[in-house]
This record gives C-alpha cells, sequence and structure tokens, in this order.
C-alpha cells in the first residue's frame, strides 16, 4: 500500500499540529500559576534553563527506565515467574522524573531519578510515582 505525497503531508501537519497542542496546553497551564511570582525575564529564564536541563536529563532517565524494563523482564524469566521481584526493579527505574520544571530548578519540587513503589511512598511528597 503507497500512501500520496498529500496524504503525507497532511499526516505530518496533523502530527505537528498534535504535538505542539500537548506541549502548549501544560505550557499555558503553568504559565498560570507563575503570573504572579518574579519578573517576565526570570520566568522566560527558567523556562529556558529547565527545557536545557531536561535534554540530558530526560535521555538518561529514558535509557534508565528502557534499561530497567529490559532487566526486570530477565530477573522475571530467571527468577521462575517471580513477579513481584520483576515490578521492584521495574518501579524503580521506570517511575520518577523525566522532565526537569521551573519548580525543580527552584527547589519548590523534588527530583526523583529513581521512582518509589507505592507501600513504600512516602506520603509527603507530590511527586513519588511520576
Amino acid at each position: 500500500m503507497k500512501i500520496s505525497r498529500a496524504s503525507r503531508k497532511l499526516l505530518s501537519l496533523v502530527m505537528i499540529c498534535t504535538l505542539l497542542m500537548a506541549i502548549a496546553t501544560p505550557a499555558a497551564a503553568q504559565g498560570a500559576e507563575y503570573q504572579e511570582e518574579g519578573s517576565t525575564a526570570t520566568r522566560a529564564g527558567l523556562g529556558v534553563a529547565s527545557f536545557l536541563a531536561t535534554i540530558p536529563y530526560g535521555v538518561t532517565k529514558v535509557a534508565f527506565a528502557a534499561g530497567g524494563g529490559i532487566v526486570g523482564g530477565l530477573a522475571y524469566l530467571f527468577s521462575g515467574g517471580d513477579s513481584q521481584t520483576a515490578k521492584n526493579i521495574w518501579t524503580t527505574s521506570m517511575y520518577g522524573t523525566y522532565v526537569i520544571t521551573p519548580d525543580h530548578l527552584k527547589g519548590d519540587k523534588a527530583v526523583r531519578f529513581l521512582g518509589v513503589a507505592e507501600d513504600n511512598a512516602d506520603p509527603y511528597l507530590e511527586e513519588t510515582r511520576y
């Protein structure tokens, strides 16, 4: 099945618009909470810094999570199907912070590279699983 050139362009446009909407919606919601905090330059600087910090951190976190997914799967196989063993590895490697936000840079939120299991979660930390 061949896709025409016009269809590919339309599909690309739809995907770009969807991506922009997915990015703009949280940014607009987040922008409302920062309206009274600091100057526009400060907020913009924090936004740029959080974006630049997210690039290397996010790549590292995604690679770590992917490795944890593979190791967890191997642990499941080699433990004779013990799902708790695999879940412990998956939870630690796949949960946690993936994106650095201005709140992280200001110290208002903790950056959690390693995830925390639900029964071990600290109820006073907002960001235990995600």
